[in-house]
């Protein structure tokens, strides 16, 4: 088994059954182009239809905490999606947080091709919003402080599971910059942002999507959903939390967290 493989099928198994994998299991990792790597031998094992895109680091907060200096994109699994309010049973070493985003679904796919993607065109495939968390955790011993770029990657992202709420189609013509998001950990508010601190708007971080995507020789298909990165940062949570993040009139998002 080579050993991109082999890290792959170390946090794929942590992923699916709890525990953590060894930090120096990486050390080999020799830059992002090979963590990639290690993270397509993971789509190989998943054996899941794929719902669409996770985009992390988008956020200088998360960036600074994750030690990234740019996104980071992995695949999210169908099978791993639920619609709010949900509950998620959450392993007790892989240090579960939450991340407040808009999440946008595509209504046609974008190829890859050696071009970028003009914003408008973009934009035209979208279909629908939607509020979102995202459910995020390390299966790295140690956790995300200074998990550095190429674990982070090669561990999906971080990426354990996505709960959306109200899917909204007649999206255009707000303003995502200035959308105000609250997230509250058992009724009280512990986070407030807007969508700009998602590379400064969402729809950026669709454009940089479709690019990356793009020069991985990836496509975005339709009916698949980009979540664009926290607007409320990386929140922990433990068994008995019930949090809420709340998008105005786009609605909100529930999740009540219990011990696996």
């Amino acid at each position: 088994m080579s050993s991109d493989r082999a890290l792959a099928a170390a946090l794929w198994c942590a992923r699916q059954q709890g525990g953590a994998v060894a930090k120096d299991a990486a050390d080999g990792i020799d830059g992002t182009d090979q963590a990639y790597a290690v993270q397509r031998e993971s789509w190989s094992l998943a054996g899941m239809a794929r719902g669409g895109w996770k985009v992390g680091a988008t956020s200088a907060f998360a960036q600074e905490r994750l030690g990234l200096i740019a996104p980071a994109i992995a695949p999210m699994w169908a099978p791993e999606f639920a619609e709010s309010p949900t509950a998620f049973a959450m392993p007790a070493d892989q240090h579960t947080s939450v991340e407040s985003e808009f999440a946008f679904r595509f209504g046609s796919g974008l190829p890859a091709r050696a071009e970028p993607y003009a914003m408008d065109e973009v934009l035209d495939a979208v279909e629908a919003v939607l509020p979102a968390i995202e459910i995020v955790g390390c299966r790295f011993e140690g956790g995300f402080v200074g998990l550095g770029a190429e674990r982070l990657i090669s561990d999906l992202v971080a990426n354990k599971a996505w709960v959306h709420g109200p899917s909204h189609a007649d999206w255009r013509g707000r303003d995502f910059k200035d959308h105000a998001v609250s997230l509250t950990r058992n009724g009280e508010t512990i986070a407030e942002g807007t969508g700009s601190a998602a590379l400064g708007d969402p729809f950026n971080v669709l454009k940089w999507t479709a690019d990356t995507l793009s020069a991985m020789g990836e496509g975005l298909a339709a009916g698949e959903v980009v979540t664009t990165g926290t607007c409320t940062g990386i929140e922990p949570v433990s068994p008995g939390d019930v949090m809420v993040a709340d998008f105005g009139d786009l609605g909100s998002v529930e999740i009540r967290f219990e011990a696996a």
